[in-house]
């Protein structure tokens, strides 16, 4: 039975014979129509009416000069005159072609004789009984025969990545070979001396170098370059084609821009030659290409366009390849509807095609589109992610099943609740546990550790890295133990652990960088680990050895032509140069990274690169220069098609147009699209802080374009957000938004209630910078309010916020970080221990121990009433009545102890009680004067000081 739903110009089809509960894509184009149109007439027994159908369909695709057309009638005539000639068989194959949903160009396939080769069911007797009714074709069907044989191969029905000769098995699966039979193709072009015939060779063997577990990506490209100089010398446009789409491949993650360039050149050699199935492969190479340099809605255009060609063609193995892409592109994007109608879809063709494997990863596809999808639909990709993994179970790939368990926790992550998957792990870890299969155990406790780092349960995530690392370990997977010791050294970076974290991303680094052939994958890894060492060296305070790591690999990663390696250590280098306040230096280290990112198509490294550049120049008050790099940066995240980067973007466009605004340049109507954009990007992310601030910047938006109304509802909306995210300064700031307004409608008496609550708000989280804004902004209202000031000239308020610094600049002040007012310590006790490393020895020397060292402050005091009574110039009128505080004297009490055996790394020693301490109490008085200064590059180095010596002492 089939019922037919047409809406508009698309027709969905549903049919009972496949799956009750499935729909299927109705033919697309010409070619398939005819040929869906023949099959029922054919399956009717009206074969004269198929005869003609087919031969009008020739005609008119000859007529049209459309090939695709012209062979898909040919097809159809010959199999009518084939099904006259011999009723029984033809019927039967009729029978088959229609339950296997066979296309056009397959059933083509099939009637030249491929034969079963090994394959069963269904497919091998289809293929078998084509085989049987060609080779009784005689007279007026054989001549059509010959003549549909002849135009399909011209459109390419014949034609295979791998140049050999089409099977059956390239119809009906996408399974590839396994490591022998690969290692067998790679080295085959060694014994061919005929350049002919080394050609097609080479190209195989590339592919097989391509597909092995570990890729050899540099002999493939040597290999794909070699055939390709071949077919240009023979002429051979299909085959510089294919050469071409093999070097595409190859050069995929390693060169972006000449993926590119590879891909449109075959598809100019396939539409050369006029193989229309070639053309469909190479722009899905082009779609995968721009994938490649991150340009995910170009990928999505040219994917889309091969998706069509692929279904015209009746080319279902592509048409699953397409949509697999296009269900990662559009995960990418943020687009989870249109990835799970892709998901869907790839899944109906693999259960058309009976192919388990395919189906399989189909359904993992669903799972994690699923999730994508929210809360509601997250369940059923949980349910799809367990039945990809009950049919990996049953078709015995072991290997397999960490990647459905993947699936499943993708799909958890929709509905915010690990516990399947983490269950599902555990188990299955068990399972392989208990078979001494150390690989596959790894791969179960790396996704637990994932999971677990997704979901901020660090000490869970350590543990089970711990676990797969060590596993891997055992296994000899070097590949594995790298990333588990990359994820080892994430979580403790998170756990503000950095002594460990650095171990473990240099441990990871070393094993990077030691793979036999590096891939776009290991060079990635590679640069988060250095990342993560310099981010470790960032926290432990030595900045200064986290800028010559990042300028050493810099050079290295230079010296190799690894752009996106050198413009990452640009962007780290910038990153510490701005903690300490040194933007200049910042600048300069990001002058470069944009286009080292944009050669090799990173759009995510470029948009950092300009967001970063837009921030500095924005803090320095060059609102002009941070509008060009601010553009720039939406533009790089717009090209992903990131939604959290094209978020970030807009709320730093409309930051800039609010600068602007000071200086009589900003557009009120940019600012407001922009921060309406962030706001709606963040709901749809389901980003709750973020949200929260960029309703806070939409209401600034709005008071800057002066919708006073909308401010007041964005505002409070903020509040809320605020409100139940406990944060405090965040609330105030947004009654501060509504005093203005409320100060725009001229309601000052609501103005000075909201701005007054703002204050108390801020001076009960201890942000004494809030609390000077709002007693400016009551300042100006109270202007404002005698018609001492315009109020159409109020136009919102500047919002900038600061970034910490931890050094300062040739004795320039830094810029202070906006944080809680903390309450004053008047002192502070800690155990302090001064060590000695040497280059000689792994273990460290402790010089001296200082047990109970306490400091006390010069004095307390609080901060002066700017508003006072005795200071009603301010502070500084009041530091010019009244003079300077007095400084005190600083008192040190330290006691000298004797290092003991377990602080200078030999056996531990027994504990002596701090009452017990035979040595004499040393306490003296140390003026600042005789503080001495720490060396310049101090931090992670040592050197002798004055620092609390008498006089003419000498100590360490």
């Amino acid at each position: 039975s089939v019922l037919c739903c047409r809406l508009g110009t698309s027709v969905l089809v549903l049919s009972s014979a496949l799956s009750p509960t499935r729909l299927l894509m109705a033919p697309v184009g010409e070619a398939a129509s005819a040929w869906a149109s023949a099959l029922d007439l054919l399956s009717s027994k009206n074969i004269d009416g198929a005869k003609k159908l087919g031969t009008d369909t020739q005609t008119k695709g000859y007529e049209s000069g459309v090939k695709m057309t012209e062979a898909s009638g040919a097809v159809v005539a010959a199999l009518a005159l084939l099904c006259k000639a011999s009723a029984g068989p033809g019927a039967d194959f009729v029978a088959d072609l229609k339950s296997l949903g066979v296309t056009w160009s397959e059933a083509a396939a099939l009637l030249a004789g491929v034969g079963s080769g090994g394959v069963s069911g269904t497919w091998g007797k289809a293929a078998d009984a084509a085989k049987t009714l060609a080779g009784k074709a005689s007279g007026e069907a054989s001549t059509a025969l010959k003549k549909a044989m002849e135009l399909a191969k011209e459109a390419g029905v014949m034609w295979t990545e791998k140049l050999a000769a089409v099977t059956t098995k390239d119809l009906s699966s996408s399974a590839g070979e396994d490591e022998s039979a690969l290692k067998a193709a790679a080295s085959a072009p060694k014994s061919i001396s005929d350049r002919k015939q080394k050609a097609p060779a080479l190209v195989r063997a590339a592919l097989a170098q391509l597909e092995m577990e570990n890729p050899q990506v540099e002999n493939a490209l040597s290999n794909a370059k070699e055939a390709l100089t071949i077919y240009r010398d023979l002429n051979d446009l299909e085959g510089e084609g294919t050469a071409l789409q093999t070097l595409s491949a190859a050069s995929l993650g390693m060169d972006a821009f000449g993926a590119l360039q590879a891909a449109n050149q075959s598809l100019k050699a396939f539409k050369d030659a006029g193989n229309a199935k070639g053309q469909a492969a190479a722009i899905h190479a082009i779609a995968k290409a721009y994938m490649g340099k991150d340009s995910t809605d170009d990928a999505v255009f040219r994917a889309t366009e091969a998706l069509r060609l692929a279904r015209q063609f009746g080319d279902r193995i592509r048409e699953a390849a397409v949509l697999d892409l296009l269900v990662e592109a559009n995960l990418i994007m943020g687009g989870g509807k249109k990835a799970l109608t892709a998901a869907q879809d790839a899944l109906a063709v693999a259960k058309s095609l009976g192919e388990k494997v395919m189906e399989a990863h189909c359904q993992c596809l669903l799972a994690k589109a699923q999730g994508s999808c929210g809360e509601a639909a997250a369940a059923a990709g949980v349910q799809a992610g367990q039945d990809a993994l009950a049919l990996y179970q049953s078709l015995g790939l072991k290997a397999k099943e960490s990647v459905a368990l993947d699936a499943i926790a993708a799909a958890c992550k929709g509905k915010d609740d690990p516990t399947e998957a983490l269950r599902c792990g555990q188990e299955l870890a068990d399972k392989f546990r208990r078979a001494s299969d150390k690989k596959n155990e790894a791969s179960c406790m790396f996704s637990i550790a994932s999971t677990h780092f997704e979901h901020k349960e660090l000490d869970q995530s350590l543990r089970a890295a711990q676990e797969a690392l060590a596993c891997y370990k055992a296994a000899g997977d070097f590949k594995g133990e790298a990333k588990s010791a990359k994820l080892v050294a994430q979580v403790r970076i998170q756990k503000e652990e950095p002594g460990d974290a650095a171990k473990a991303a240099e441990q990871a680094c070393e094993l990077y960088r030691n793979q036999a052939f590096p891939t776009r994958e290991t060079r990635d890894g590679e640069i988060e680990c250095i990342k993560a060492q310099v981010d470790a060296n960032s926290m432990m305070g030595g900045i200064d050895e986290g800028i010559r790591l990042a300028s050493e690999q810099q050079r290295r990663f230079r010296g190799l032509k690894e752009k996106k390696g050198e413009g990452s250590c640009l962007v780290m280098i910038a990153k510490l140069h701005k903690m300490r306040g040194q933007t200049e230096d910042a600048l300069n280290a990001l002058v470069q990274a944009p286009s080292l990112f944009l050669a090799v198509g990173d759009r995510r490294g470029e948009g950092e690169a300009w967001h970063m550049i837009a921030k500095i120049h924005l803090s320095k008050g060059q609102a002009q220069q941070a509008q060009r790099a601010a553009e720039e940066c939406a533009l790089a995240y717009r090209k992903l098609g990131d939604k959290r980067g094209r978020a970030q973007a807009a709320q730093l466009v409309a930051d800039v147009h609010f600068s602007l605004a000071s200086i009589g340049m900003g557009k009120a109507a940019e600012a407001l699209k922009a921060a309406q954009e962030a706001a709606s990007l963040y709901q749809e992310l389901g980003e709750k802080t973020l949200l929260a601030i960029s309703l806070h910047i939409l209401g600034n938006a709005q008071l800057m374009s002066q919708t006073f109304e909308d401010a007041l509802k964005t505002a409070q909306d903020a509040e809320n957000q605020f409100r139940a995210l406990r944060d405090t300064p965040g609330e105030a700031g947004s009654l501060l938004l509504q005093a203005g307004a409320y100060l725009g409608d001229r309601n000052f008496e609501e103005c000075k209630r909201c701005a007054q609550e703002a204050k108390d708000l801020f001076k009960a989280a201890g942000d004494a910078m809030g609390e000077d804004s709002v007693e400016d902004f009551l300042d100006n209202v109270t202007s404002y309010e005698k018609g001492q000031s315009n109020l159409h000239d109020f136009r919102g308020f500047s919002m900038r916020t600061a970034e910490p610094v931890v050094a300062q600049q040739g004795g320039q002040k830094p810029r202070q970080s906006r944080a809680p007012r903390k309450p004053r310590q008047m002192s502070n006790i800690s155990d302090i221990e001064l060590i000695k490393c040497e280059a000689t020895k792994e273990s460290k020397v402790t010089l001296a121990f200082f047990d109970g060292f306490e400091s006390r402050s010069a004095g307390g005091g609080t901060r002066p009433d700017p508003k006072g009574k005795d200071a009603k110039g301010g502070l500084k009128d009041a530091v010019d009545k009244l003079g300077h505080p007095e400084k005190e004297q600083v008192l040190y009490s330290v006691r000298w102890v004797q290092a003991s055996a377990g602080k200078s790394g030999g056996a531990p020693a027994k504990r002596t009680g701090r009452r017990e301490f035979a040595k004499e109490e040393d306490k003296r008085v140390v003026r600042c004067a005789d503080l001495g200064v720490p060396k310049e590059n101090w931090g992670s180095r040592y050197g002798k000081s004055n620092r609390i010596e008498a006089p003419g002492a000498s100590g360490v």
